[in-house]
């Protein structure tokens, strides 16, 4: 076959996919080469949408998912296919599944969507809650990542959120602090999907360079989701779940006042989980002896009256890790 006849081929294919494919800058977003089928899809012509941004004007009423999903095609990890939607230039509900991948083009590194048609979703009933899950839509999305790369973290970050929102709740902080911590709390070990599952699941002592890949985790996170507009100082908590009062935390060695008291809940409820889950590296212990080293760690890694109230939680009012 000569090669002027496999480009044509490849063009043949290209046209009359019943998946809309759509190849675009893994940097920009914009649209380099696509079918016919998304655009007839939403009611326009394919050349309308050339050198357009993917995430921009196209009628996603989650433009941020679409968003995260091609940038997390840089990382060295399968990604899973997520529910996605659109409306049409009629305003007409278009639900669909997208898939990403990096494709070598002719110019260097490109991202392949793969758009299919999802005919069992109904279109929303309720319009305006369509933001909130928009952005519930890019959490999931980045928990089942995470849950991909690292199966032992299956249902960590939840029974972490869970145990932030109840305290921030029993606490009496705001609604609107309550949401941000909650939502940094389902979110907080994101960058973990930048560390190699051999250094994840290492029985042994870590070394020092395996030490630091862990540690990078926190900041991996946060240029991965920097730009979403999430409600409150969410990136700012996940940026510093791991710092400390005394200044022996990371990575900046906050001490004090600058390490926020949302952070510092994500922090303590971190740890709990980590002490009673059995993890490659150490056994699980008890809940009594996870609330006692937290006890100690009160005015010293944490806030005091946050570690007491942490504590009288589960010691008092009988709060347990939900079962995931």
């Amino acid at each position: 076959m000569t090669e002027d006849n496999a480009q044509a081929l490849d063009q043949l294919m290209l046209r009359h996919a019943h998946a809309g494919l759509v190849l675009v800058e893994p940097v920009g977003g914009h649209i380099v080469a696509l079918n016919a089928a998304w655009p007839q899809w939403l009611g326009c012509e394919p050349s309308s949408l050339l050198g357009a941004v993917i995430w921009e004007d196209m009628g996603w009423p989650q433009p941020e998912l679409v968003r995260t999903l091609i940038s997390l095609t840089s990382l060295p990890l399968p990604m899973p296919p997520m529910p996605v939607s659109a409306w049409t230039r009629e305003r007409v509900f278009l639900p669909l599944v997208l898939s990403c991948g990096l494709v070598d083009g002719p110019t260097g590194r490109l991202v392949m969507c793969t758009l299919v048609r999802d005919r069992l979703v109904s279109p929303p009933a309720v319009t305006n809650s369509v933001s909130e899950n928009a952005l519930m839509g890019v959490v999931q999305a980045l928990t089942t990542v995470l849950e991909v790369h690292d199966p032992e973290s299956i249902g960590h970050q939840r029974r972490v959120a869970d145990l932030v929102g109840t305290l921030a709740r029993q606490l009496q902080w705001s609604a609107q602090e309550v949401e941000s911590v909650t939502l940094a709390a389902l979110i907080h070990d994101l960058g973990m999907v930048t560390v190699s599952p051999r250094v994840l699941g290492k029985l042994e002592l870590l070394s020092g360079p395996e030490v630091m890949q862990i540690q990078r985790h926190v900041t991996a996170g946060v240029n991965m989701i920097e730009h979403i507009d999430f409600p409150g100082p969410v990136i700012t908590l996940i940026a510093q779940h791991h710092e400390r009062i005394n200044g022996s935390g990371y990575p900046l060695g906050l001490k004090g006042d600058e390490v926020s008291r949302g952070a510092q809940l994500i922090g303590m409820a971190d740890m709990l989980d980590a002490m009673t889950r059995n993890r490659p590296y150490q056994p699980a212990q008890t809940l009594d002896q996870a609330l006692q080293v937290l006890l100690v760690s009160g005015g010293v890694l944490f806030d005091a009256d946050l570690v007491q109230a942490c504590a009288h939680l589960f010691m008092e009012d009988g709060y347990r890790f939900p079962a995931i």
